[in-house]
């Protein structure tokens, strides 16, 4: 069956809703605004509020039918090119806990990378399965992780020929991808599924002159989070999948264990207009939003002391692709840390990032920001870098070589789920040498975990994160996150 992708049918029923003027006896208990708070009214305004209904009751009836949901997500896979689409409002993270539950039980291997976002490390303390990483290089320069290659694929399957599933993240934070062909060729050939955290691209699917999607280059499943890069409201992600390799009904079950039994329909219906937006046309917005971030990539190439990540990525060991609208920016070499660089564009220029790291901001650039939007950065870092010349090495900046050598993966002592349940208790970080984490510690940059549950702890990672703490680097999991101590394996 195929779908006139113009359609909206989660979005005009939300719209019909509000225009039939129901009385509502279900929740949310503000009641289509006529209870919200001042300050909330005009916060979010009566036309958002009074669509603030709930799914059941509201935009369908009490029996809780789902045909407006699945078609919908229906329209979706076939944008996507999936056979089954979910849409998520507990984002990708709900996506990638279903996924590893429906893959994986207790004691299954699974391969991932070691970058994997956290929420990996949590879908295999539910599903008790046991990790099998690929270890990513991190580039020196920009302290950032590459990707992981067929080649490295191909050999943790030929030492774990049991593994059920293969993961990979394509495109990363700083938008590297991997070549996904080559890795789905490899994991098919094993009989087992491929799948891929690209979160990071829902546009890629609708723009040839992006790097190519997931499902495009054979992934059995992938995530992407439509409010990322996209028009979904904040929160919203898609799970797709197809049905050779991955049992769909499982799938759905597990989503439906995964996520929330009370789902924002504001959330449904911005997934299904952005959805609209991209098949429709997708490909002219991102046409113009490639241009616009290649200029700012130009013209911040030429200020004294600026670097602008770009497609020099693709002399690295395992990078097949770029996508250009990311924009990683260092002033390393004027001696700001990008943290100090963050605060300086808030602060100086108010322009706020996306995120920032000891050596770098990373900006999004999308179809939403004008040439004025784009002028206007150019503009602060070309005041920014003139104010700061002369100055070079003024600032805290961290080494590279504490983003450049993180610390071996030692060996997994314990599945993650076994560690995390485990008795344990608080060391002091000095005091954990030759002890097995029950914690997850994740610095950032470069955002690869330096220990998961489960995992034996050595002189090298102690030492690292005694480092990383007097460095000030953020860190992700541990219950201390001043690293002055560590939780154990009692």
């Amino acid at each position: 069956m195929s779908f006139d992708q113009r359609d909206t049918p989660y979005l005009d029923a939300v719209l019909r809703y509000r225009a039939t003027g129901y009385t509502p006896f279900h929740t949310p208990g503000h009641k289509l605004g006529k209870g919200a708070p001042e300050r909330l009214r005009g916060l979010l305004g009566e036309p958002c509020l009074q669509v603030d209904v709930a799914m059941a009751g509201g935009v369908e009836d009490t029996r809780e039918s789902t045909h407006l949901i699945r078609l919908a997500e229906d329209h979706a896979a076939e944008a996507w090119g999936s056979d089954r689409c979910w849409f998520l409002v507990n984002g990708s993270t709900s996506g990638i806990h279903s996924l590893v539950l429906t893959l994986c039980g207790p004691g299954d291997e699974v391969i991932i990378p070691r970058n994997a976002h956290k929420s990996m490390l949590a879908g295999l303390i539910f599903s008790g399965a046991v990790p099998v990483y690929l270890e990513p290089d991190v580039d020196p320069l920009w302290g950032i992780p590459l990707t992981v290659s067929a080649e490295a694929a191909h050999r943790a399957l030929a030492k774990h020929p049991a593994a059920r599933a293969v993961f990979v993240i394509s495109p990363t934070y700083n938008g590297l991808g991997t070549d996904l062909g080559a890795v789905a060729a490899v994991a098919h050939a094993a009989g087992v599924p491929f799948v891929t955290d690209q979160a990071w691209g829902p546009h890629l699917r609708f723009c040839p002159e992006l790097p190519v999607d997931a499902m495009t280059a054979g992934a059995d499943a992938a995530v992407v989070s439509t409010h990322k890069l996209i028009s979904g409201i904040t929160q919203t992600s898609v799970l797709m999948a197809r049905a050779e390799r991955i049992n769909l009904a499982r799938l759905d079950s597990m989503v439906a264990m995964t996520q929330s039994t009370s789902p924002q329909v504001l959330m449904y219906a911005s997934i299904d207009a952005a959805r609209q937006q991209m098949a429709t046309r997708g490909a002219e917005l991102w046409r113009g939003a490639i241009q616009q971030a290649q200029w700012a990539r130009d013209e911040l190439n030429r200020l004294p002391g600026i670097r602008c990540l770009g497609e020099e990525t693709f002399t690295a060991k395992c990078v097949a692709s770029f996508d250009p609208t990311r924009l990683t920016i260092s002033s390393h070499d004027l001696g700001h840390s990008g943290y100090e660089l963050e605060t300086a564009l808030r602060d100086d220029y108010r322009i706020a990032v996306e995120a920032a790291d000891p050596l770098n901001v990373v900006l999004n650039v999308t179809y939403g920001d004008s040439h004025a939007d784009i002028e206007k950065l150019v503009a602060a870092f070309r005041d920014y870098a003139g104010r700061r010349a002369g100055l070079a090495g003024g600032g805290s900046a961290a080494p590279a070589g504490l983003l450049a050598h993180a610390p071996e993966f030692t060996r997994q002592v314990l599945s993650p789920r076994e560690a995390f349940f485990a008795s344990s208790g608080a060391l002091p970080l000095a005091e954990c040498s030759g002890r097995v984490s029950a914690e997850m510690v994740t610095p950032y940059p470069p955002g690869i975990p330096v220990l998961g549950p489960g995992e034996a702890i050595s002189d090298e990672i102690v030492a690292y994160l005694q480092e990383a703490a007097t460095a000030g680097l953020k860190v992700h999991g541990p219950e201390d996150r001043s690293l002055q101590s560590l939780r154990v394996v009692a």
